[in-house]
């Protein structure tokens, strides 16, 4: 089992609260009483994992225990991944930094919000040096987890320990396995997801006294959920000061006071006169003190954790003295304007330099950059010098001025004038060495005589180089005024002569943009002087427009162009009889008027999708009723004003189809047959077989054939088409047929019940009965039937017998009995 597959029932209370992803970072590695004894890249501010084991792997349950299987050692991109000062950002879920806020210049993510049952971890290992007689660790972190529901075991989580890997056990307060469920004092929800869940920054600090001249590991874990979902990741970094957990006890000579700084983040400080511990004097991070301790006191600062986030730890400050820097500025020196002066001297190693202003500078924290000079006024210039180590600094300054140039310029004649007109005349570089005149920022070819005549709209000045300095004059703005480049465009050059309105947008411009005022002339003898005109026509016809235009400097220039005034159609059309069903054909009867080109647009309703053809084809009705058919005419140039008619358009429906009752004919036999009258007065009978007529309502049909299935069209006067069938059964089969039902209505259909004998010699008899042996027809002679009556009364629906008696062709007497059910 691996050292951090621990089923979640031996977490504590407190361990089984923790919900959102750590972010770690080790403050600081403090040894008290020593210097200079940090371990090599524990602080990853080499940019890379030397020193560190990169390990990752998947995550998975193996009953109610978190397991991790890992695949080998290595870094991983996207798992283990350095982030700089100068690439950091902030947490998307927390809203904290990615960099660790201990002034260090990179930190470390381990894992990612991407989720997969992904594992990764580092490890450091690092022999407590023997000579030491205090150590510590502090550690700062945030924790963010994203928090699925699962059960415990399968969460996201983060896991830290420390291990005396001498006496092979982890170290007691620093050693944590935290998952996404529950609760802790100083986490919030996310903002961003409420899945997630995090603590800013929190420090734990542990005393490692016990644990001198061993060999420890500091190992951190991170793992999503063992599904494929939610993800946990952390940060983790150390600080590169290793020289004591507390800043600021250094007195710098000539300074009466100092102050205290134990690490951030911890819920309370005490700070004490002396190893004693018998007086405090602050409860605060910071512990001003004036006038400063001797030298050598030895001032020490109990820090408590929130309540399980480390262990309550003591740090001690020594009071130490230290001279301060010399800072050298350099000497007060002369230059051109806006040329760079060489400030400062050599560095000296541990300094740190700070120059003011720092935006005027090529560097505000070498020790000798160039500082620029701005006119006119000298420019002062402020280095601080620092030393690191013991944060005493100095100050010195230094002031560079300008060397004078006559940049005077003058002008001759008008700056405002026409093509062709007056010109100006601008002079610039008395007593100058060389002279250049621009345009704007571009340099004028061959321009270099003290004089210059502009001939184009400008913004002139001069480059003046004097007592080896370059400067430049002042600039003159110089507006040549050009002939207006007259043009416009109509919004349409065709419109309908029954609603037109042009409108002519003028493009007219002018390089100096100056006032312009416009005169339209129109071919129907019309004017106006506005800058876009609005014009209508009143009749068919071809018009010519011309637009002149002036500049306030007397300018002119003109342009012309043609519109078309065209006619509007008229729309009608007809139809022939509609049904649903059938197509239906549409006639248009508009009338264009002459127009060289018309559009149409059909709605023709329920009869489907509309059409743009004049003559539109065929369109078939699914409804019955009335449809509002629209026809729309759009004539050349009448787009904005098409005309519209709308005509009610009577759909008819066909009536339901029916199937007749089949009807069995001996083969041999006829039988006259008709279907009704009552939905049309045309009828098509297909197939044409064995029928006397195919046209008719009343037909014969002749049993020559076979069984023949008839599809009858009945057509009423709007063309709707109505379709009957009815089955005709030839019996060819040698003995008899019977119907076992039959209807007496007198619809000329199955009214009698009459047996057919087919290849039969003769009938001797055919007799019915009812059910209690009442003979109620009786008969000899073949082609007779029974009618449903009784001694003129019609008899119920129900089931009767019958028995038939008939001779074979070789004369033999044959009786057969059956039923059949009388249907009133």
């Amino acid at each position: 089992m691996n050292k951090f597959d621990v089923p979640f029932v031996m977490l504590t209370a407190t361990i089984k609260h923790f919900f959102l992803l750590l972010l770690f970072c080790s403050s600081s590695l403090v040894m008290k009483g020593q210097t200079g004894l940090c371990p090599p890249n524990l602080d990853f501010e080499a940019g890379d994992f030397s020193n560190w084991v990169c390990r990752s792997g998947s995550v998975a349950a193996v009953g109610n225990v978190n397991t991790i299987t890992w695949f080998g050692t290595g870094q991983v991109p996207g798992q283990h991944t350095i982030i700089s000062s100068a690439t950091a950002g902030i947490d998307p879920f927390g809203g904290f930094p990615e960099l660790c806020p201990n002034g260090s210049g990179y930190s470390v993510r381990l894992g990612n919000a991407q989720g997969g049952h992904n594992a990764e971890s580092i490890t450091y290992t690092y022999a407590i040096p023997a000579t030491l007689t205090n150590f510590s660790m502090i550690f700062n972190y945030a924790v963010v987890l994203q928090d699925p529901s699962h059960m415990p075991w399968e969460q996201p989580r983060f896991r830290a320990r420390i291990t005396d890997l001498t006496g092979g056990a982890p170290i007691p307060c620093v050693t944590f396995d935290f998952t996404a469920s529950g609760s802790l004092p100083g986490f919030q929800t996310s903002q961003f997801d409420q899945t997630v869940r995090f603590k800013d920054w929190t420090p734990i600090t542990m005393n490692l006294n016990a644990f001198i001249g061993r060999t420890i590991e500091l190992e951190f874990i991170t793992s999503d959920c063992i599904f494929v979902q939610h993800f946990g990741y952390a940060y983790i970094d150390v600080n590169t000061n290793c020289n004591g957990a507390i800043s600021g006890t250094t007195i710098c000579q000539g300074d009466n006071s100092i102050t205290l700084s134990a690490p951030f983040g911890f819920q309370s400080y005490r700070w004490f006169s002396d190893n004693t511990f018998s007086t405090v004097l602050g409860t605060n991070q910071t512990l001003p003190l004036n006038p400063a301790p001797a030298v050598g006191t030895v001032m020490p600062v109990e820090v408590t954790p929130y309540n399980g986030f480390g262990c309550m730890d003591t740090l001690y400050a020594t009071i130490t003295i230290s001279p301060k820097p010399v800072s050298r500025a350099g000497p007060d020196v002369s230059v051109c304007k806006y040329q760079a002066a060489q400030l400062g001297a050599s560095g000296l190693p541990g300094h740190m330099y700070e120059w003011r202003p720092a935006g005027q500078v090529s560097n505000p924290l070498s020790p000798s950059p160039t500082g620029v000079y701005l006119p006119p006024a000298p420019n002062e210039f402020i280095v601080k010098t620092t030393d690191i180590l013991t944060g005493c600094f100095s100050e010195d300054t230094t002031y560079v001025s300008g060397i004078t140039v006559d940049t005077a310029i003058r002008m001759a004649g008008n700056a405002d004038f026409c093509v062709g007109e007056q010109e100006a005349t601008l002079t610039a570089g008395n007593n100058a060495t060389s002279v250049q005149w621009y345009d704007g920022t571009t340099p004028i070819a061959g321009a270099t005589a003290t004089t210059y005549l502009p001939t184009v709209t400008g913004n002139y000045w001069a480059q003046v180089v004097q007592n080896g300095c370059t400067d430049t004059t002042a600039t003159i703005a110089v507006r040549v005024h050009p002939i207006p480049t007259v043009s416009f465009y109509p919004d349409e050059d065709t419109l309908c002569v029954t609603n037109n309105s042009f409108l002519f947008h003028n493009t007219t411009t002018t390089p100096d943009n100056s006032p312009l005022t416009y005169n339209w002339k129109f071919s129907d003898g019309t004017s106006q002087q506005q800058k876009d005109a609005v014009k209508n026509f009143s009749a068919v016809g071809r018009y010519d427009v011309k637009l002149i235009a002036s500049s306030g400097f007397s300018c002119e220039d003109s342009t012309s162009s043609v519109v078309y005034v065209m006619p509007n159609g008229i729309p009608d059309f007809t139809w022939d009889s509609v049904c649903v069903g059938r197509p239906v054909v549409f006639t248009n009867l508009s009338n264009e008027n002459g127009s060289p080109l018309s559009k149409y647009t059909w709605d023709f309703k329920n009869g489907g999708p509309g059409s743009g053809l004049k003559d539109p084809l065929p369109v078939t009705y699914t409804t019955a009723g009335i449809a509002d058919v629209t026809l729309q005419i759009t004539n050349l140039g009448c787009e904005t004003d098409p005309k519209t008619i709308a005509k009610p358009v009577q759909v008819n429906r066909q009536h339901v189809g029916v199937r007749y009752r089949d009807i069995t004919v001996p083969e041999g036999a006829s039988k006259f047959i008709h279907i009704r009258d009552s939905v049309g007065t045309k009828y098509s009978w297909q197939p044409q077989l064995q029928l006397s007529k195919y046209d008719a309502q009343y037909t014969e049909f002749f049993a020559t054939g076979n069984d023949v299935l008839y599809l009858i069209d009945i057509t009423d006067n709007h063309t709707c088409v109505t379709k009957d069938t009815i089955l005709m059964q030839v019996l060819k089969k040698p003995g008899y047929y019977l119907p076992t039902g039959f209807t007496p209505n007198g619809d000329g259909l199955n009214d009698v019940a009459r047996p057919y004998l087919v290849k039969m010699k003769a009938l001797k008899s055919f007799s019915v009965f009812n059910r209690w042996g009442v003979l109620l027809f009786h008969s000899t002679r073949e082609g007779e039937g029974w009618d449903g009556t009784f001694k003129g009364e019609a008899q119920n629906t129900g089931v009767y017998v019958w028995i038939l008696e008939f001779y074979t062709n070789d004369n033999k007497l044959v009786t057969e009995k059956g039923t059949i059910t009388l249907i009133r």
